[in-house]
C-alpha cells in the first residue's frame, strides 16, 4: 500500500499461483490508499483506493 505521495506505508509477501490470482488478491486488499502490486523491481498494477484522485492504470 502506498500514501499519497506514493511512499510505501504496508508491504505484504503475496504468493499466487500466476498473476491473475496476484491481480485479483492485490486488487481485494485495497481501502483507503492504493496497492501496487510488484513482481520483483517489475510493477504490475496499481488498484486505486478510496481516496486517490488518479486515474486507474
Amino acid at each position: 500500500m502506498v500514501d499519497s505521495s506514493r511512499q510505501v506505508i504496508c508491504a505484504a509477501k503475496l504468493d499466487c499461483i500466476d498473476e491473475q490470482a496476484a491481480r485479483r488478491r492485490a486488487e481485494q486488499m485495497r481501502g483507503e490508499h492504493d496497492v501496487e502490486l510488484w513482481e520483483g523491481d517489475r510493477l504490475v498494477a496499481v488498484f486505486q483506493g478510496g481516496t486517490s484522485n488518479e486515474n486507474p492504470e
